[in-house]
């Protein structure tokens, strides 16, 4: 990950009971703002998203923040059991004059691979993850998620962190990758919106505008964070969850839509995921009412698209420069590689466009910043 280091432990238990179910391997995950450092020393100084020690110390002390975050979120989820969300041994907070100690054990998926930002994502593989993010967001429905840190907002103060003349100026590296006409129109349709954009927090406070129930949300249910099984691509598990907050249940499943399909596919199996979601979240609630009806999230879906769709665009060029180098590629696989990457980033550019055009005509009268 960019955010920790992780450890996978084999253990060698001492004393343990001989009936007594103990995990053989664990992983240890410390959050860390090195990875994030590697990657950003390694890019041109041009194109580096941070370059400066204040806003490094930001992100460290924000680190200790989302740990807290997560450990909460493990927590909460514990008292269900046929959630896709790995089980949490301990977790142990960062001590007040280290910022490099806090640290969560969690069960290791055996058989488990990431899925692959640089690979177009099957149907049957987004119906499994869009149903077990319903039967999640039914679980914080049936028990109060009551933790304060799922009220903090990690965007609005992720956008603090940089400049808004580096925000605005985020997608003209991709001018490097792709020089086309399509690629230069969509940036420079791109550019008109972003300054409405920097600094917006609406993916966290828009059940609070539109008065609707809230649902915990991943809020990086991106491909690395969902794991499928090796052999049969069938979801196993959805981790990292650092950015865990209060929102709307189509958060999650337009992150992991972006990532995951073809431009394509992803606009042809718009309704059809968000319906798999929704009717999951229904059939899992255990008496409770839902938050909002299914017309209700598909218009939700519309009024966060441009949201969700610019902090993934935003990190675009890192990751395909970062696929790219990846050595013992062939020309032939790196070729593949771009062109799946370049379909569902360019897509998305000119998805924010048409979006922001549709809801600009939405009756409702939301505030993109608010306290």
């Amino acid at each position: 990950g960019y955010a920790s280091l992780c450890a996978l432990i084999t253990c060698d238990w001492v004393g343990g009971e001989t009936d007594e179910k103990l995990p053989k391997r664990v992983i240890l995950k410390i959050p860390s703002t090195l990875p994030m450092r590697r990657v950003n020393d390694a890019l041109p100084k041009d194109e580096r998203m941070f370059d400066s020690e204040e806003i490094w110390e930001k992100l460290e002390a924000q680190m200790g923040e989302v740990h807290y975050t997560e450990i909460d979120t493990y927590k909460f989820f514990a008292d269900f059991d046929h959630l896709a969300v790995p089980k949490m041994f301990y977790g142990y907070p960062f001590d007040k004059n280290s910022t490099i100690n806090g640290q969560i054990c969690i069960e290791f998926v055996e058989n488990s691979a990431m899925m692959n930002f640089t690979e177009a994502a099957p149907l049957k593989q987004l119906k499994q993850i869009a149903r077990a993010l319903g039967k999640i967001q039914a679980a914080s429905i049936n028990k109060e998620a009551t933790s304060p840190q799922f009220s903090k907002d990690l965007f609005g103060d992720f956008a603090q962190t940089m400049p808004k003349e580096v925000y605005c100026n985020a997608f003209k590296p991709l001018i490097n990758f792709d020089a086309s006409p399509r690629m230069v129109k969509a940036i420079e349709e791109i550019e008109k919106v972003l300054p409405d954009y920097y600094g917006a927090n609406l993916p966290s406070t828009i059940h609070k505008q539109m008065k609707y129930r809230p649902v915990l949300i991943n809020g990086d249910a991106r491909t690395e964070n969902i794991l499928v099984d090796k052999d049969s691509g069938d979801l196993l598990a959805v981790i990292d969850w650092q950015c865990t907050h209060h929102g709307v249940g189509v958060e999650d499943l337009l992150r992991i839509q972006m990532f995951s399909q073809s431009a394509q596919d992803r606009r042809d199996t718009k309704d059809e995921l968000i319906e798999e979601l929704y009717n999951s979240m229904v059939e899992n609630l255990d008496g409770s009412s839902a938050p909002y009806t299914l017309e209700q999230l598909k218009e939700l879906y519309d009024l966060l698209f441009p949201h969700a769709g610019l902090f993934f665009a935003a990190t675009g060029p890192i990751l395909m420069k970062t696929n790219l180098s990846k050595p013992g590629l062939s020309d032939e696989e790196r070729a593949k590689i771009f062109a799946v990457q370049l379909d569902k980033l360019l897509g998305i550019l000119e998805d924010i466009v048409a979006y922001d055009a549709l809801n600009k005509q939405s009756p409702h009268k939301l505030q993109f910043r608010t306290q």
